[in-house]
């Protein structure tokens, strides 16, 4: 939904509410899109490995349970 920036600062409170339900509202200044009004978003943690990172330890190694000696002052 298009509105003007006009429209947008009168009625900031119901443009801010369907931006909230999943609406795009594309706030518009001399007829032209100015910014947009969307839903506010936590930024998706990264999980890719690092690139140019090697692994010390083998799949294997990683997943092998512990063995008490391993673990001083943990029991």
């Amino acid at each position: 939904m298009q509105v003007a920036v006009r429209d947008a600062k009168a009625k900031l409170s119901q443009f801010g509410d369907l931006a909230h339900n999943g609406e795009v509202v594309v706030v518009c200044k001399n007829g032209k899109p100015w910014f947009d009004m969307v839903p506010h978003m936590k930024p998706k943690r990264k999980t890719a490995p690092l690139q140019g990172i090697k692994p010390v330890l083998s799949a294997a190694e990683a997943i092998e349970p512990l063995d008490s000696k391993d673990l001083p002052g943990w029991s």
